[in-house]
């Protein structure tokens, strides 16, 4: 589902492609291209991971450019206006700057989710990275990508604390994802929590 005004600036007319360096108009055909350069990205960053990463609001832009810049002119930068989707309305454009620095200030302190290789702290682990999904849910800082870009950003944080990339999958067929992002919307990450407790799994040694 595309945003809406006066976020259809970036869309073809009539249509729910983003407009893209190789003129594609083909939904299904540019969605295939962001599943390979998806892949990519991940291949990318996984192999880039090491202890002098920094998990911060340039290495968000980073990820979103590492997916995105090939195929849009905006690939890496934050949005110039307000978006909606459906009746959720995302975090005015004006304040996007000061939100994200107020998160990634927060994120910092918690150095930045780097200290939960015990699994005894997984359950603290959950709520930390459900809570700062919901947060950066509503500033949804992005024209497009914003949920693969939040999802890739935080299966780096996990990998980096020796678990498995979050299993999103079912979550994301049946829509369940979708919810409990709305429900972010109002502050409510219960729904978030549980996803990410139940897709969050130590990788093997």
């Amino acid at each position: 589902m595309k945003y809406y005004p006066p976020s259809n600036h970036i869309y073809y007319e009539d249509s729910d492609v983003p407009i893209n360096k190789l003129n594609i108009k083909d939904l299904e055909v540019i969605t295939e291209i962001e599943k390979e350069l998806l892949v990519e990205a991940y291949h990318q960053l996984h192999n880039e991971l090491d202890e002098n990463t920094v998990f911060d609001e340039v290495y968000l832009c980073k990820i979103h450019r590492s997916i995105f810049s090939s195929l849009f002119e905006w690939g890496g930068q934050y949005r110039s206006v307000n978006i909606s989707k459906s009746e959720s309305m995302f975090c005015p454009y004006m304040n996007l700057d000061t939100f994200s620095k107020e998160i990634f200030t927060k994120l910092k302190n918690d150095n930045y989710l780097r200290d939960f290789e015990d699994v005894s702290k997984k359950d603290e682990f959950a709520q930390k990275l459900s809570y700062y999904m919901c947060e950066l849910i509503v500033l949804h800082p992005f024209n497009e990508g914003n949920g693969r870009s939040l999802r890739l950003f935080f299966d780096m944080i996990v990998t980096y604390n020796g678990y498995e990339y979050i299993d999103y999958q079912q979550t994301l067929q049946n829509n369940d994802f979708i919810t409990a992002s709305i429900d972010c919307m109002e502050a409510d990450c219960d729904k978030m929590k549980i996803i990410i407790s139940n897709g969050l799994k130590k990788a093997e040694t």
